[in-house]
Parts: C-alpha cells; sequence; structure tokens
C-alpha cells in the first residue's frame, strides 16, 4: 500500500450482483465513504461514479482529485459458479471420504459411481451430462484387494469418456493414479488417498480439489481472472482474529454457494466452502425435498407450489421480490443454507464452550442473501441456524469489503485496513447469549445486564427468545443467575460476560439446541412468526 493519503475502489463480483465500495483518506486513516451493489454483468463505471458524487456531494474536501477517479485503484474480487463433478472410488468408504472433500472444496458433485456395484449405463448417463466440468476417482494407497478389481473398470469407463470430451478435469486420488496416462497428463491432477478427517479441515486432495477450474463461471474479464473471493473472506477473518485477539466466526450466504470460516488468533480452525451452502442452490430447481427444507424456515402462509416456485424464481432472478413477503422468503432460503452449512461443520478437539471465558465470540455475516432484511431479523437468522450455547456477538459486511481485502498480498497492509475500517465496514447486528437446560418453574432464573452505571433486569422464560435493548456502541456486562442451572458450555448457575450493543440489541435465547420446530406446518409458521415479527417493525426492506 502506498504511504500517501489515497482513494481507491474495492469491488466484490459475484454471480448475482457486483458490490462496489469506496475508500479513502480522512483524519489520518482510513474510512468507508460509501458503497453501492448492481446486477452483476453491469458496466462498473456508471457505478463507480456515483460513489464518487454522492462522496464529493456530501463532503466536497474530504477526497483530493476527484476529476481523476477513473484512475483509483480497483481492489477486486470474484466468486464464480461451483464446478460440476461426478466422483468415483472403489469402496462406499472412500467415496465418501472423497465426497467430503470434494463438496467442501465447493464443488456440486451431480453423481457418484462406484461402491459395492457398478452400473456403466447409469455411469455413463452421468458422464455424458453436458454441464459436467470433472470427474474424480478416489482408491486408497495402495489400493485394497476389494478396490484393485472396482479400481480397474473406474479407471477404463472415466478414461474412455473424458478421451472423447477433452474438456473435463481429471482429479485422481491415492491408487487411482496408477492410471494417470489413461487421461491425458494435460488434463489430470493427482492428489493422496482421501483421508478420514471432517470436510472443514486442511488436505491435500482437497487443495487439489479447489485447485481444478470450471469450464464455466470463469469471472474473466479483459483476458485475466480476479483473485477468489471466497479465499479472500477466509484470510480477512484469519486476519480479524489476530488483530482483535478473539475467536472469528465468518459466514458468507451468496447466489452461488456459501462459505464458513472460523479463525482464532493462533490461525485458520477450519473453513469449507460448499455449494449446496447458496442462498437457493442449484440442484433445488429439480429437488423439491431441498425447497421444502427452506420452506420449514418461512412464516409466509400460502400455497406450497407457488412457495417452491418463488424459491425458483430467486435463483433465476435474485433482484426480483426483495420487499415484504419477498424480502421474508429470502431469509428463509438464507437460513436454510446456514443450516445445511451447519449440517457439515464439524470440529474437532475443541468443547462446545470455554469455561470461565467472559469474552463473547465474533460473527461476521457477509452476501447479499442478508441485504433485505433489517439487522434484527438478520441476527436472529444467524442465531436460529448457527446455534451453539454461549455469547455470540454479530455483524455485517454490509459493503462486502472483507474479501477484496483479503486478497492483498500484504498481511501487515491489511490488517492496517481492517483496524481503520472496522466501525465503517462492519455493522453491529447485536449480541445473543444462548442458554439452555432451563426448567419452566415460577421463577426460572434472571438475566441482569449493566451499562454505564444502568441496571436492567429480565426474568428468564425458558424456550423462548426475549429482546433487551442494548444500543449500539454501548459495552455491558450479562449476568445470568438460575435456580437450577443452564447450559452455556457448561453447567453453571451463574454466568457473567461481556457483551456489546447493536441494531438487534441482546438476544436472550433459551430455546432448544439444535432448534426444533413443530411438524405440523400450521403451527411451525405460527411459531416463526412468533419469533420474527417484532424485528420486522424497525422498517420494511
Amino acid at each position: 500500500m502506498n504511504s500517501q493519503p489515497l482513494a481507491f475502489f474495492t469491488i466484490d463480483r459475484g454471480t448475482a450482483s457486483t458490490t462496489a465500495a469506496l475508500v479513502g483518506r480522512l483524519g489520518g486513516r482510513f474510512r468507508l465513504f460509501g458503497s453501492a451493489a448492481q446486477p452483476a454483468g453491469l458496466p462498473d463505471e456508471p457505478l463507480l461514479e456515483r460513489l464518487v458524487d454522492a462522496a464529493a456531494g456530501a463532503d466536497p474536501d474530504a477526497l483530493e482529485g476527484v476529476s481523476g477517479w477513473a484512475g483509483w485503484a480497483r481492489l477486486e474480487a470474484a466468486s464464480r459458479a461451483p464446478g460440476r463433478v461426478v466422483i468415483a472410488a472403489g469402496s462406499e468408504r472412500r467415496l465418501g471420504q472423497l465426497e467430503s472433500a470434494i463438496a467442501a472444496a465447493g464443488w456440486e458433485i451431480t453423481g457418484r459411481i462406484g461402491g459395492d456395484r457398478i452400473d456403466p449405463l447409469q455411469a455413463t448417463e452421468l458422464l455424458l451430462d453436458e454441464t459436467l466440468d470433472g470427474v474424480a476417482l478416489a482408491a486408497s494407497d495402495p489400493p485394497s484387494l476389494d478396490e484393485r478389481d472396482r479400481l480397474a473398470e473406474l479407471s477404463t469407463l472415466l478414461a474412455a469418456v473424458t478421451s472423447r470430451r477433452t474438456e473435463l478435469s481429471c482429479l485422481l486420488s491415492g491408487g487411482a493414479r496408477e492410471y494417470a496416462e489413461r487421461f491425458g497428463a494435460k488434463r489430470v491432477v493427482t492428489a493422496p488417498a482421501p483421508d478420514p478427517v471432517p470436510g472443514t479441515s486442511a488436505s491435500e486432495l482437497r487443495t487439489a480439489a479447489a485447485k481444478l477450474a470450471p469450464r464455466r463461471g470463469s469471472g474473466k474479464r479483459g483476458g485475466s481472472a480476479p483473485p477468489d473471493i471466497r479465499r479472500g473472506f477466509r484470510s480477512s477473518i484469519e486476519s480479524l482474529a489476530a488483530l482483535l485477539e478473539r475467536r472469528v466466526e465468518g459466514v458468507d450466504v451468496g447466489h452461488s454457494a456459501g462459505t464458513r470460516v472460523l479463525a482464532t488468533p493462533d490461525g485458520l480452525r477450519a473453513d469449507l466452502v460448499r455449494a449446496d451452502g447458496a442462498l437457493v442452490p442449484a440442484a433445488a430447481m429439480n429437488d423439491d425435498r431441498l425447497l421444502d427444507g427452506i420452506l420449514r424456515w418461512s412464516p409466509i402462509r400460502g400455497d406450497p407450489v407457488a412457495l417452491r416456485d418463488q424459491l425458483r424464481n430467486l435463483r433465476l432472478a435474485p433482484w426480483r421480490d426483495a420487499a415484504g413477503d419477498g424480502a421474508r422468503l429470502r431469509l428463509s432460503a438464507a437460513r436454510g443454507a446456514l443450516t445445511r452449512l451447519d449440517a457439515a461443520w464439524t470440529l474437532t478437539d475443541e468443547p462446545d464452550g470455554r469455561p470461565g471465558s467472559r469474552q463473547t465470540d465474533l460473527l461476521v455475516a457477509s452476501g447479499g442473501a442478508f441485504a433485505v432484511a433489517p439487522p434484527p431479523a438478520v441476527a436472529l437468522a444467524l442465531v436460529d441456524t448457527l446455534r451453539r450455547p454461549g455469547g455470540l456477538a454479530m455483524f455485517y459486511d454490509h459493503a462486502r469489503i472483507l474479501g477484496p481485502l483479503g486478497t492483498l498480498d500484504s498481511e501487515t497492509d491489511r490488517r492496517r485496513l481492517l483496524a481503520d475500517l472496522l466501525d465503517d465496514a462492519l455493522v453491529p447486528l447485536g449480541s445473543a447469549i444462548l442458554a439452555t437446560g432451563l426448567r419452566p418453574g415460577r421463577n426460572a432464573g434472571t438475566l441482569r445486564v449493566t451499562s454505564d452505571g444502568a441496571v436492567s433486569e429480565v426474568e428468564l422464560v425458558p424456550g423462548a427468545v426475549q429482546l433487551v435493548d442494548l444500543a449500539p456502541g454501548l459495552a455491558a456486562t450479562a449476568e445470568l443467575e438460575t435456580r437450577e442451572g443452564a447450559w452455556l458450555g457448561v453447567r453453571a448457575r451463574r454466568v457473567a460476560m461481556d457483551v456489546a450493543g447493536g441494531l438487534g440489541g441482546l438476544l436472550v435465547d433459551t430455546r432448544d439446541i439444535p432448534l426444533r420446530l413443530p411438524d405440523r406446518p400450521e403451527r411451525r409458521r405460527e411459531m416463526l412468526d412468533s419469533w420474527q415479527r417484532l424485528l420486522w417493525t424497525s422498517g420494511e426492506p
């Protein structure tokens, strides 16, 4: 970064929208002057010009050299549509391990070949799909006796198809690498055998899968492809954890995929990118079960067939129906995406809570999925789905700058910018305390919130969500006292933690973990509506 005062743009190129932000120096630090979004594919210049005109109109002296804005630096990053891949392996166990690694690398798995029985006709149909981008074949190293015969059959089948479809990428893992010459060396990426590790953990196989480039959605402009936005987001979350010396988690729900990252001051703990973590996954276009899973989160009454069509339209035209019931349905889709990301999220060697810590964890949300809902409703959506007992402070990357900033090569520059821009770029959604195991009774317990000498008390209601007014910028101490104890990572009768205010205040959540919703549709919609109704009254999106 140049040490002289400067202004520059960050550009987040999504598959549905492009978001640009204007950053400049003011008062000796970098500040966010504004941000705006538009549908993907439109030219950048009018969007950037609007940002400059708005900043100059608000304060003509804030930015120097406004007339030369077209030459200002642009920090760009792009998300790409997930590639579509067919996976194959000589055993069901190895196939499952391969699927975990490939899915966590952001690929959409369109078919599975192998296991106990191989159907050549069905396999050929999967491989002849015109939208396919690649194939992946795995085996243990060396192959076990029960895998060896199947591996020879699978490599012959896959090589026969890919030799005629030269555009396909091939990933050969473990013992499958012995057959690399059948596929043509220029189109083959090799990796070690799949490991029995969670998809959230780093592995050489997952790294190799991430390097495979789908032939669609390359994000190229003018012959060059911007850096990957999801890797940038991961790097920014890691930098935030080191900068703030806190445990920081990030989630990004976009049009084509979803991302989840966890970092501590010691470094990256876990991350994944999932095609089924998209707002409405591509697979949902032909899978009513996926759509019905989203509608389980919807408080909207209506014909299920019509609501499924609305969700499909959200996939096809994400800029439509962004107000009223359309916004509520979009946030229901975001809940569904977060639920799918949570289902694939597995952490190793870490307890559910950290006894004795007064610090709340930080959760940063990003992505267009949350742009049309009021901040309190977004906070509840995060609390509904990413459930872990304890304290949580939530923020929203409204200008989508974390992805582009994460592509900077210099960690020093990245931390410097993040330190300056935190207050501008991260909207404080609020804090939450998740406490389970409270037993109904005359006095289940109380919550005492102390801020600037003012004390407020709330009587706890088991199995409910309660909202405590705590304005943005206010720091407070929350003391939870229960008669028979509550679970916040440990069983305790009295717990104190530091919390921060936000646009959604402080949410006190004593519902189950995981959240249990009624099976009866009408009862489920009533319950969801009772939790969400008041949080939308701050203003219609």
